[in-house]
């Protein structure tokens, strides 16, 4: 199967999780990059090679030309796309020792969203079990 061609980046999260819906509404209003984010519900990511298992580590960079990251790494190549100054942000959490550390914390982070300020009870369920019929 050949993946669409897309005319943007997309950002794939978890809309059922009320700290990742919160979190893309702020991105949105505040740095408004040229990416279309999406929630994953409803959107058939397999097209694009994204896996349920990815998505239970953490959002999900799309580039057009069909390469994608999940977790810190997908933020950074949001912010990259962004105006400045977030486009240094992004740079700087690809940097080898930042990129390193937060490979470390953010899985970490994503498992335990539940417990973050604004998190809703959909927010425990990992996006494996939410995409399962």
């Amino acid at each position: 199967m050949t993946a669409p061609l897309l005319d943007r980046p997309i950002f794939l999260f978890d809309a059922d999780c009320g700290v990742c819906q919160n979190g893309t509404d702020s991105i949105r209003a505040r740095i408004d990059p040229p990416v279309d984010i999406r929630p994953f519900q409803g959107v058939a990511f397999d097209q694009w090679g994204v896996t349920p298992a990815e998505l239970a580590e953490g959002p999900v960079f799309v580039d057009p030309q069909g390469w994608h990251v999940v977790g810190p790494p997908a933020m950074a190549h949001l912010l990259r796309r962004s105006r400045r100054p977030y486009r240094g942000l992004g740079s700087v959490m690809l940097l080898p020792g930042v990129r390193h550390l937060l490979a470390l914390a953010g899985p970490v982070m994503y498992r335990n969203r539940h417990r973050l300020p604004g998190a809703t009870p959909a927010c425990a369920v990992s996006p494996a079990q939410a995409t399962k019929d």
